[in-house]
């Protein structure tokens, strides 16, 4: 299904009964595979070769790990001496970490031989509860993919000292899972969890003494898999730059296994992770943080810091990314990041924002204008909330969004929010004007609703730098209907509001930057600007409060408004 077809309206009752019936198949599915006759054709009988990873690893998380004290996706689980399987989880998103084992790699961080026992009598307990039927979350669609990974990854410290029984015990459950990833790679209605589940199912084939037919089987589904997922210009379909950064640090070890099994990787493999470097460059600020579109936020910068050092000096960074609709402006003085309001397929839109026509905008040392981002631990009305347009540097006219979040059902009966609009952003126009560069971006998502189309035309200018926006309101059947037109600017917790006397214009200060360098000066020459809390959630971000600025515009027919952000002379 095309982002196109991602109209309103278009719910779970919409497809009919065969849409209803369809979660049901799924489940059953996987049920099948997970018995014993659907597994038997994955068994294996020892692990062959150890991938490497990228993710950084710290011992003292492993000790704090056993106490009790574990913090996985933003929540934290604190045992107070009891069971830690016995307790239940906070959260979906940490039910899904937990039992994915990411955590592992902390532990085989260690040189400790306590540190690294009690992880694998944490596994055994695990894989004993699974095997009662005593860890239901264990067979979280989520967490499949990130287990296998995690256990052929970390197969040395899983099998250290380990007996016969226990090395085929953990065998046996990965073939388990193996067979309910060969499930979840064939099924395009899941969107980037297929794509995660054929990469999991490769590192199977490759990691143990797999036939050379498991490995064409697996490779055949991922070379489908990423096709779907990533298109030419690199932006995985959910427009995460995120996302961007996951796929390409699971991509580096698979290209390591294929190396070591002797065994040709297929083209689009490499092909991709070419692709997905050249996105995230796209999509980095000179700090080295990402954009905070959908949120690409919850990446650490040393993972994509790691990501991009395999791909230094073999991929170049691009300007424009067409199909997941982004755009980026460089001088030497500034760069602007903006939506051109493109939609994900709906099988990608569970956790994208309503972030169209947004826009960032960073100098050479510092993030200005962001959007708010997510926190590892948001879900429910708090993520929300936060998908929503308001969360995003954009416009909206009567508090209504250019694209909404409304509510579905995903492939497996969950509920699930998902972005829609009526269209989709407009044609851009790029313009260079002398020394200054310009990119120019409209939608129509307002335009039944309130009769107004929406431009946007951005400006880095020449000099000291700085931007400058001219905003359109464009009546299109020229009706004059009185609207509200509201113009958010999100600014980074570094930067600190100040007011002048003049109502229509204000100081960002840089508290950081020496004196000289330390002043921005915002204005829009008659309209009084309005401070709003707001907030920011970066990875490595302490404090998340912020303010935003907030144009509030009357209008009636067509109407234009031109500010600028520039540095301050005094």
């Amino acid at each position: 299904m095309s982002s196109a077809n991602m109209k309103r309206g278009e719910g779970p009752a919409s497809a009919g009964r065969g849409f209803a019936l369809a979660p049901s198949l799924l489940s059953a599915r996987l049920a099948m595979a997970r018995a014993w006759f659907g597994r038997s054709s994955f068994k294996a009988s020892r692990f062959v070769y150890v991938p490497p990873h990228l993710h950084l690893a710290d011992p003292s998380v492993a000790a704090d790990f056993l106490n009790g004290q574990i913090v996985l996706s933003g929540r934290s689980l604190l045992a107070g001496g009891r069971p830690i399987l016995d307790l239940p989880t906070p959260s979906r998103a940490f039910a899904a970490a937990f039992n994915g084992f990411d955590w592992l790699r902390h532990f085989e961080a260690s040189a400790d031989p306590a540190l690294r026992a009690g992880a694998r009598e944490l596994t055994t307990r695990w894989m004993e509860r699974r095997e009662k039927g005593r860890q239901p979350e264990a067979e979280l669609p989520e967490a499949l993919p990130r287990r296998v990974i995690a256990w052929v990854t970390h197969s040395v410290l899983l099998t250290e000292n380990a007996d016969f029984a226990a090395y085929r015990r953990l065998i046996d459950h990965l073939a388990r899972d193996a067979a309910m990833l060969r499930v979840l790679a064939g099924e395009a209605r899941i969107g980037l969890l297929r794509t995660e589940a054929a990469l999991a199912l490769a590192f199977h084939a490759l990691s143990l003494d797999r036939p050379n037919a498991a490995i064409r089987q697996a490779q055949a589904l991922l070379e489908t898999a990423l096709a779907q997922t990533i298109p030419e210009d690199g932006c995985p379909q959910d427009r995460d730059a995120g996302t961007a950064v996951r796929l390409a640090a699971m991509i580096v070890p698979l290209l390591a296994l294929y190396r070591a099994r002797q065994w040709p990787a297929p083209d689009i493999l490499t092909a991709s992770f070419q692709k997905l470097v050249a996105f995230i460059r796209m999509m980095q600020h000179p700090d080295g943080g990402l954009a905070l579109f959908n949120g690409a936020g919850l990446v650490t910068r040393d993972l994509a810091a790691e990501v991009m050092r395999f791909g230094a000096g073999r991929v170049a960074r691009q300007h424009s990314a067409p199909e997941g609709g982004f755009e980026r402006l460089e001088t030497d003085h500034g760069l602007l990041i903006v939506d051109t309001g493109r939609l994900p397929p709906p099988e990608f839109a569970g956790h994208a924002g309503a972030s169209a026509l947004a826009f960032e905008f960073s100098t050479k040392t510092d993030r200005l204008i962001v959007n708010c981002g997510f926190p590892p631990s948001a879900e429910g009305k708090a993520l929300r909330s936060l998908r929503m347009a308001s969360a995003h540097s954009g416009v909206l006219i009567d508090d209504l969004p250019l694209v909404d979040v409304e509510s579905f059902r995903d492939a497996f009966g969950r509920p699930e929010d998902r972005v829609v609009s009526n269209e989709e952003g407009l044609p851009v126009q790029r313009r260079t004007h002398g020394d200054a560069v310009s990119l120019t971006i409209g939608h129509a998502g307002l335009r039944t609703r309130t009769g107004y189309l929406v431009e946007r035309e951005f400006t880095l200018l020449p000099g000291d730098g700085g931007l400058a926006g001219a905003e359109r309101a464009i009546d299109v059947g020229g009706q004059g209907e009185s609207r509200r037109w509201t113009l958010v600017f999100h600014l980074h917790p570094r930067v600190i509001p100040e007011p002048l006397s003049r109502q229509d214009a204000l100081i960002l200060r840089l508290p950081h930057q020496p004196p000289g360098q330390d002043r921005w000066l915002f204005e829009c020459a008659g309209i009084p600007l309005h401070i709003e809390e707001s907030c920011c959630f970066e990875q490595e971000g302490v404090l998340p409060r912020t303010e935003a600025i907030i144009l509030d515009i009357p209008i009636a027919g067509t109407t234009e408004i031109r500010w600028r952000l520039s540095p301050y002379k005094g």
